[in-house]
């Protein structure tokens, strides 16, 4: 058994997949700590994390983070917990593709993660160029040309934040569930915010893959990850789901990284 762990430390919930090889066997969901708690973070997720390690010795694992403060103690966590080396995604790594990106030092561990496994399994073999879409609390693109240059994306709200900044940013709006209403006309405030903000992202989703289509020399392969993934497939043709791509990215980089 050749048993590793990649670990999404995302805003939201922290995701930890179980690789065999190279095949994703199992996927958990950790909540971060209630911000009034007590007790010491490390300490947190050293007892979140400790069921996850239990049972299978694993050789080596990835992390990819979007949340530097929760890095460090989730870290601290795992290494109480395991021998096991640790490989944190940067842009320094071998990659995949080649980086054509002006700042790469700020560029998001996850959208370095996704791009690469997006490229990897979807683009390279082609070659045809690959756009991938991360949709969650911000929704990420990343453009990669069948060349095998990664050029960059785009970033936008998810809509957790569209709905938190139309509830700050105004005296009357309702908070709303983040459901689809069966129409883009909204007979209540209620289905009219709702319909902004879902069949917005949808639309936002929809609109930026063809404009960033158009940048390309060919048609693009669109895989679509993240948690609103799901709904965003039903509604665009021809798109690739891949619920877990940060995952399979943060393995696939941990591995090249233990293999030079």
């Amino acid at each position: 058994m050749d048993e590793s762990l990649a670990l999404d430390i995302g805003n939201s919930a922290v995701k930890v997949g179980r690789f065999d090889g190279d095949t994703l066997t199992a996927v958990d969901t950790l909540a971060p700590p209630d911000a009034d708690t007590t007790a010491p973070t490390a300490a947190y997720w050293r007892t979140a994390l400790t069921p996850l390690l239990n049972d299978t010795p694993v050789k080596r694992i990835g992390l990819a983070s979007v949340v530097p403060a929760r890095t460090e103690a989730v870290t601290d966590a795992l290494r109480t917990l395991t021998a096991a080396p640790i490989t944190t995604v940067h842009p320094g790594l071998a990659l995949p593709f080649d980086l054509a990106y002006e700042t790469p030092d700020t560029l998001g561990t996850d959208r370095l993660a996704a791009a690469a496994a997006g490229w990897t399994r979807y683009g390279r073999d082609g070659p045809q160029s690959v756009l991938v879409v991360d949709a969650g609390t911000a929704i990420n693109y990343e453009v990669i040309r069948r060349d095998g240059v990664y050029q960059g994306g785009a970033i936008g709200a998810g809509p957790a934040l569209t709905r938190q900044a139309l509830r700050a940013g105004t005296a009357q709006l309702p908070q709303v569930p983040l459901t689809l209403p069966g129409t883009a006309v909204g007979p209540s405030t209620r289905t009219a915010l709702q319909s902004g903000i879902m069949w917005g992202l949808i639309d936002q989703v929809r609109g930026m893959c063809d404009r960033l289509a158009a940048s390309l020399p060919d048609a693009p392969r669109l895989v679509l990850t993240g948690g609103w993934s799901a709904l965003l497939t039903e509604h665009l043709a021809d798109a690739h789901h891949a619920p877990h791509l940060v995952l399979q990215g943060t393995q696939l980089l941990t591995e090249k990284a233990a293999q030079d």
